[in-house]
């Protein structure tokens, strides 16, 4: 899990920290990249003003430690909103948010001070610059002895950036300059507490910016668009003690505190940077492998760059032990790699909690790693569908007596007795009645209490209606001033865990994949652990922690319901939505969604029946060619089964769209037209793997003009030279091919300037050259698909 100790300002050694920081009073049109190499601190105050740059953005900082103006110094111009300063951190003690009156330098460069003494707070802020990036880590946080320090806040940053914001991945950009923000542990909330509207313009923030369907995603998102701009922001809570969290709806449920220290705001970690927006996602690859973020890779490429994190698989209802070898022969004609198990809504366990396979899969991790060994045999992997922290009621976590760490809300006393067969009860508070919760379910001692209706009374609530014994708990007598707590429920029901339980199924669901090989699952539900009351931390620890806990770093595909800024790096994709049941409009914003936070691109799960016509499919096969998406295909091997000769012409049909797709054999003006709903497309082979014609029809299938190729590129890096670079100044290119089939870069000849590195991932050249001169070096991009590597020789110019 990503997390780190707390430490003291003490604790800051000279020389083995580093803070970015530059002069800037106004910084010139055409202004140079800071000279601010990884590893050397350069500190500059100049009027007042104390700069902290972060790859190409430079964060100016007033005496009192408000951030005055964001700079992208390649070209001198400020993105800061006018009339919108807050400070770079801030404190809520006892209630209220403590702004610094004053910054300074500290520990020889290494550290920033930010103090209110009227107050009696102050934060120490270190900052090490690793070159594309600056990251920096509260130290330490003190208030007044004896006061309740809460939160630790990060900015917000205001900016005028609004032509895409990358709520989840806490990015916003346009066509010249990306501003980010990435939360480095995983109480470092990317987003802004839900009990603070009236702070950080959080009324101005957007609840649904993106136009979801699947739900707004703002409460879990390090970036925020308002009417004047955009913000990028981040939190972390005090938990040493006991916290009323709030949701969404207000309501507020009482989580912690976490043991030894842990729940500290000292430690809490963000990154900052500016780039140019193509070379954002080497940035953000340099951020993940440089903090030890989750950095999952497919064929061994970072998923987030890699085609393979949009491949599509086949989701089949009665996919079973017995079953398997029709469901692999199916997902081999269409082309696919991956079968995935969903015989109901929550997937092929006994229960969800434990998660113990059903006998659909062999009824244990023996039996499903059987079933893996079968199908990875005839070249299929194996994936399942999970609902992340919802708990069966048949589950031993609620089997009596229930798990005492199940998720609870408001709590109450009861203000009389309560015999085992009572239908109402009185209790002296109605923390636990309000709006937010699913059902009206109590816990009072081992019993589970359903109530109908809620009344206030003269001494109190009185509800009624009651049944007694809920969930196959025992009706028991209960004394006056026994503790009555509300019972957070799923979306179906059942129950939700708590920090330990959710703990406790990452720990059950690495073991799991590690066991049987299983290659593929969904955090179906995965708000639920947000619901908990631990917000977008107790999605961190149930996401981030099967992650670590899972030793297949490479190869696994997982989906989410839900996209927070502390899962982004361990999540490979969103696939939100069904065709048929989700219009195209939605399908569409999805995608525009995936795009801005640098996810592949999905259609979403669509229907699949063999009874289906060919226009139909090849409509849909043609959007996602368009959009460079995957498709989870949702049927059953009976039907395939049934339908014979024509359910083998519908496989063969997505199997030609979907090679095509991968190896990028569409240009660009081809998929523009594809991307059009008003078209119809029929694809037909030419030479297999290699060749295709591409026709329009119409809705009958009949030809409307001339067909046109569609052809497997040769592979070439596309980049015919580098841009020369200074010594001594940030530098950031990056080299591109022609094929998205490209899964690695390298030097195989010669070697880049002394200072500067490829990303084998993307493709980007960054770093800071040390000295002047000129080299020369090969670069070859290894290919995937049957596709050849492609070479191409270079010379960079380093200027003094």
């Amino acid at each position: 899990m990503r997390s780190n100790p707390s430490r003291t300002a003490a604790a800051l050694g000279a020389g083995a920290l580093t803070l970015s920081l530059a002069l800037t009073s106004g910084v010139p049109a055409q202004a140079a990249a800071p000279t601010v190499p990884s590893g050397h601190a350069a500190v500059h105050m100049a009027r007042g003003t104390i700069t902290l740059t972060a790859g190409y953005l430079a964060v100016g900082l007033d005496r009192s430690g408000t951030v005055v103006s964001l700079v992208d110094t390649r070209t001198g111009r400020d993105h800061v909103v006018a009339g919108k300063a807050a400070p770079l951190v801030s404190l809520v003690v006892d209630g209220k948010q403590v702004r610094p009156t004053r910054v300074s330098v500290e520990q020889g460069g290494t550290a920033l001070r930010f103090t209110n003494r009227a107050a009696g707070v102050s934060i120490d802020v270190r900052a090490v610059a690793k070159g594309g990036y600056t990251s920096l880590e509260a130290v330490r946080a003190q208030g007044p002895e004896g006061s309740d320090v809460q939160t630790l806040l990060w900015g917000p940053l205001a900016t005028d950036v609004t032509q895409t914001v990358g709520e989840s991945v806490g990015v916003v950009h346009d066509d010249d300059f990306a501003i980010g923000l990435r939360p480095l542990t995983d109480r470092t909330e990317g987003a802004w507490p839900q009990e603070y509207q009236d702070l950080g313009w959080e009324s101005e923030v957007a609840d649904n910016p993106s136009k979801l369907q699947v739900a707004p995603h703002e409460e879990w998102s390090a970036a925020g668009r308002t009417p004047w701009g955009s913000v990028l922001r981040a939190f972390t809570y005090d938990y040493t003690k006991e916290r009323q969290r709030a949701t969404t709806a207000g309501y507020r449920i009482p989580v912690g505190p976490l043991p030894d220290g842990q729940g500290r705001v000292t430690g809490a970690r963000i990154a900052l940077f500016g780039a140019a927006p193509e070379l954002t996602p080497t940035v953000l690859s340099a951020v993940a492998a440089g903090e030890g973020l989750p950095y999952p890779t497919q064929n061994g490429q970072w998923q987030k760059t890699a085609q393979a994190s949009s491949q599509s698989f086949l989701v089949l209802h009665d996919l079973s032990t017995g079953t398997l070898p029709a469901a692999t022969r199916f997902a081999k004609a269409a082309g696919i790699d991956y079968v995935y198990s969903l015989p109901n809504a929550v997937g092929p366990w006994q229960t969800t909690g434990h998660y113990q396979f059903n006998s659909s899969l062999g009824g244990s991790d023996a039996g499903a790693a059987a079933a893996v060994k079968q199908a990875e045999a005839d070249g299929v992997r194996l994936g399942v569908h999970t609902i992340s922290d919802f708990v069966s009621t048949s589950d031993a976590y609620v089997t009596a007596p229930a798990d005492p760490r199940l998720a609870l809300g408001g709590r109450a006393r009861l203000t009389r007795p309560l015999s085992a067969t009572d239908t109402t009860l009185h209790a002296d508070d109605n923390a636990l009645l309000g709006s937010g919760p699913h059902g009206q379910l109590l816990r009072i001692g081992d019993e589970f209490v359903q109530y109908t209706t809620a009344t206030k009374t003269a001494d109190g609530w009185e509800m009624s209606g009651i049944k007694r014994g809920r969930w196959g708990s025992a009706a028991t007598a209960h004394a006056d001033g026994a503790t009555a707590s509300r019972v957070l429920l799923n979306s179906y029901n059942g129950a939700i865990g708590g920090k330990g339980v959710i703990d406790e199924i990452a720990g059950r669901l690495a073991t799991a994949w590690n066991t049987t090989g299983i290659r593929a699952n969904s955090y179906d539900g995965v708000e639920s652990a947000s619901e908990s009351g631990w917000g977008s931390y107790g999605m961190a620890r149930l996401i981030n922690g099967t992650y670590e806990k899972s030793d297949r770093k490479d190869g696994f595909i997982t989906e989410t319901s839900r996209m927070s800024s502390n899962t982004w790096d361990a999540l490979t994709r969103a696939s939100w939505g069904e065709v048929g049941v989700t219009s195209w409009d939605q399908v569409f914003l999805n995608n525009d969604f995936y795009q801005a936070n640098f996810l592949p691109g999905m259609l979403g799960w669509i229907s699949l029946k063999s009874s289906e016509g060919q226009v139909s499919i090849e409509n849909k096969m043609a959007r996602a060619a368009g959009l460079n998406a995957g498709v989870g295909f949702q049927g059953s091997v009976a039907d395939l089964t049934s339908g014979g000769d024509k359910a083998l012409r519908i496989l063969d049909t997505i199997k030609q769209w979907e090679a095509a797709r991968n190896v990028g054999a569409f240009t660009e003006a081809q998929r523009a037209r594809l991307r059009d709903r008003t078209t119809n497309w029929h694809l037909s082979v030419v030479t297999p793997g290699k060749e295709w014609s591409l026709q329009q029809v119409d809705t009958d299938g009949t030809p409307i003009g001339d067909p046109e190729p569609v052809r497997t590129p040769s592979p070439a890096l596309s980049t015919p030279s580098l841009p020369a670079a200074t010594a001594h100044r940030l530098y950031e290119t990056r080299v591109t091919t022609n094929t998205p089939a490209t899964i690695r870069y390298e030097v195989t000849d010669g070697a880049l300037p002394d200072g500067l590195r490829l990303n084998k991932d993307t493709g980007g050249v960054t770093g800071t050259p040390k000295r002047p001169g000129t080299a020369s070096f090969t670069l070859t991009a290894r290919s995937t698909s049957g596709l050849a590597d492609a070479t191409r020789h270079y010379r960079l110019t380093v200027r003094p």
